[in-house]
């Protein structure tokens, strides 16, 4: 079983799946997100248009190639880390 994210970065993948425009609701443990509006629905392929992750963080494949873009965006060479 693969984890869709770190556990310790799945409330920021809720926090970015509403940014791009999926209602996001509360199941069992987990989640599942939809896009809401048309065209979030137009500009997304149809195999994302629905996601779920489980309370054990697996989830479906929509969810899966999201979470890994998602882990990839916070290692991005965009990504400053700044230590105090």
């Amino acid at each position: 079983m693969t984890k869709v994210v770190k556990p310790k970065n799945l409330d920021a993948f809720r926090l970015w799946l509403t940014k791009l425009c999926y209602e996001v609701k509360d199941l069992d443990g987990g989640f599942v997100a939809r896009a809401q509006s048309k065209e979030a629905r137009r500009t997304y392929k149809k195999s994302q248009h629905y996601i779920r992750v489980g309370k054990d963080l697996s989830g479906n494949q929509a969810a899966k190639d999201l979470g890994r873009e998602f882990e990839e965006h916070l290692i991005g060479s965009d990504y400053l880390e700044v230590k105090l």
